[in-house]
């Protein structure tokens, strides 16, 4: 084997490399060889010293292997220790992240971003999957509550979702209270922050001691949204000439006054009915 000719005009061979030539013709030489691409040459480093160096030693403390696709392809009598059975490999693999956010999406029909926060997030997906179990409000309401409540005030305390004060089961309690209508959701995130700040305290007993239930009084209601209409004529004016929207200022005006503990449903209504 001769070396090749180089057409490079400027490149220098570097030094100390001794271009391999063998005089021996119809013979096989075992070498290892570096390519110096910019000459198209090549240069022997070292020889393999015979080829026993290279033959196949088996293990003998490992014992063979033998691949199976299933279960059902396995021979009777084989030894359960040699056989790798490859669907009982697939079986036991962990959940890929992109399996997860897929099943995520099509199981409770939350955005792709908030399925990326999910699993990006270590411990959340499986925090969130907790308290859907435990609640029967909406997955996309829960979401919220989860992305925002809660891994809000984990970023803020550099805190991971193991370390979370108030668990799964807590939250899945505070949301029922919310959906069965004894808070409103303003009062909820009130209630949460509360938790968060005394451990061990449930939903139930916090609303309790600072007596935060909804408002549902209609008697009540009506005194208070009396009083908010007979401050802000002007904007009573403005929802008789045809603007509604104007509605939602009284709405939360009268949730001021009742620290946020106002049914809105009821308000609205006698809203709707003293402004017409």
């Amino acid at each position: 084997m001769g070396p090749a000719q180089h057409h490079s005009k400027g490149l220098k061979r570097p030094p100390g490399c001794t271009l391999y030539t063998s005089a021996l013709e119809n013979q096989s030489v075992d070498l290892f060889h570096v390519c110096f691409v910019p000459f198209r040459e090549t240069v022997p480093m070292r020889d393999k010293e015979g080829l026993q160096d290279y033959r196949f030693m088996p293990e003998p403390n490992l014992p063979p292997l033998i691949v199976f696709e299933d279960n059902a392809s396995l021979p009777a009598g084989i030894n359960v220790c040699q056989a790798v059975v490859v669907q009982t490999i697939k079986e036991g693999l962990p959940e890929l992240p992109s399996i997860k956010r897929d099943r995520l999406v099509q199981a409770y029909g939350i955005l792709p971003e908030h399925s990326f926060t999910l699993v990006n997030e270590d411990g959340l997906m499986e925090y969130f999957e907790a308290v859907m179990k435990s609640t029967k409000k909406e997955s996309r309401k829960v979401i919220g509550w989860v992305t925002n409540e809660l891994l809000g005030l984990l970023k803020q305390q550099d805190m991971s979702v193991s370390q979370s004060p108030v668990g799964p089961a807590s939250l899945a309690e505070l949301l029922e209270l919310q959906e069965a209508g004894h808070i409103s959701s303003s009062v909820a995130k009130q209630v949460f922050q509360e938790m968060w700040r005394s451990p061990g305290k449930t939903a139930a007993q916090i609303i309790r001691e600072q007596d935060l239930g909804l408002v549902s009084d209609a008697a009540k209601l009506h005194r208070i949204c009396q009083k908010v209409i007979d401050s802000h004529l002007d904007e009573v004016c403005a929802i008789r000439g045809g603007n509604k929207k104007v509605l939602n200022k009284l709405m939360g005006l009268v949730q001021k006054e009742t620290k946020g503990r106002a049914d809105p449903v009821l308000v609205r209504k006698i809203l709707e009915e003293k402004t017409s």
